[in-house]
Formats: C-alpha cells, sequence, structure tokens
C-alpha cells in the first residue's frame, strides 16, 4: 500500500473545478444580461444627449445679461430661440462656440436668435470669453435656477426651442449649426 496513491482527493478537486467554472460563468452571464436590460430600459437624459424636455414646452428662462439688460424667453416667442448653456473654463464649450456664432450669422434676420446661459462661472469671465470668441447675443448671468429647470448638469448643453415654445432639439456636446439648420428644416 505505500506505493500507491490515494487519487479520491484528486479526483474530488478536479471534478469540483468545472462545476465551480460552469456556476461562475453562468453568474457572469447573468449579471451581464441583466446590465445590458439596464443600458437598454434606463432614462439617461445626460449619457445619451436626449432630454426629457424635447416635445415639451419650454422652461422658464429670463434674467440679467452682461450688458445689463435683461432676457426673457416669452419675449422671442415666434422666432426660434438657440438656448446654450455655457462656461468660460469649459473647453468643449470654445470648440462649439464658433458653431455657435455661426448660427447666429446665419439668422441675422430675426427669424432665430441666440441666448447663453452663464453656468458655474464669473461675468468678467463670460464677458472675456464673448470678447475673445465674438458673438453678440444675450448672455444671462444671475438665471441659477434655470440649469435646474432644464436638467442640465453640465457645460455645453444646448436647446433649440421652436416658434411655438416647445423644445425641438439638444445637444450636450458637439453642436452644430448645421444640425440645427436641419431640426428648423424638417420642422418649418
Amino acid at each position: 500500500m505505500s506505493g500507491e496513491v490515494d487519487r479520491s482527493a484528486d479526483d474530488s478537486e478536479t471534478t469540483g473545478s468545472p462545476l465551480w467554472a460552469k456556476v461562475g460563468t453562468v453568474i457572469v452571464g447573468l449579471v451581464l444580461v441583466g446590465f445590458i436590460a439596464l443600458l437598454a430600459t434606463r432614462d439617461d437624459e445626460a449619457g445619451s444627449g436626449v432630454s426629457r424636455l424635447l416635445g415639451r414646452a419650454v422652461p422658464e428662462l429670463e434674467g440679467t445679461t452682461l450688458d445689463g439688460g435683461s432676457f426673457d424667453i416669452d419675449a422671442a416667442r415666434g422666432r426660434w430661440v438657440l438656448v446654450n448653456f455655457f462656461a468660460s473654463w469649459c473647453v468643449p464649450c470654445e470648440v462649439e462656440h464658433p458653431e455657435l456664432v455661426d448660427f447666429s450669422e446665419r439668422h441675422d434676420d430675426g427669424s432665430a436668435v441666440v441666448v447663453s446661459v452663464l453656468m458655474g462661472d464669473t461675468p468678467e469671465n463670460g464677458r472675456a470669453f464673448f470678447d475673445l470668441r465674438g458673438g453678440d447675443w444675450p448672455v444671462i448671468i444671475d438665471a441659477d435656477s434655470a440649469p435646474a429647470r432644464f436638467s442640465v448638469p453640465q457645460v455645453p448643453e444646448t436647446f433649440l426651442v421652436s416658434p411655438s415654445g416647445l423644445v425641438a432639439g439638444h445637444w450636450t456636446t458637439d453642436f452644430t449649426a448645421d444640425s440645427a439648420d436641419e431640426i428648423i428644416q424638417a420642422l418649418s
């Protein structure tokens, strides 16, 4: 008996190992299926670029502008309004700003207006941003509750509001004048 090796312990370990591998595979598979189902069914506004506001009435937006005037979105009824939330320290805001300038220039006939909302920044920095990059539209500096009403967690975010006051377009980044004009043409 001294020359024989007891393999019963080894057999239980090797037969148990494939069982645990199968159980582990099933568990990982179920977790992945659950994760995929969660991603497919969740309502993730910020991640998907789709706002809960699309097709709904634009929230209240009014405030004092950089030049000391005032802006009220209700006064712009009858025209397209592009509402852009930005900050001077925001690199994507810098990148898309020329597109906002282009959109504004394309609609200098008054058919559309642009308004920016300074978020998490100072009026001095907002003014310097526009002095450097151009743009002559109203910039609201004191609309503290506007980001919450528009569900804007971070900048940049841009909304296109129809002449009837419904939100018709939304961009979390990568706004282009062409994409806004495509929506305007499709809905006009």
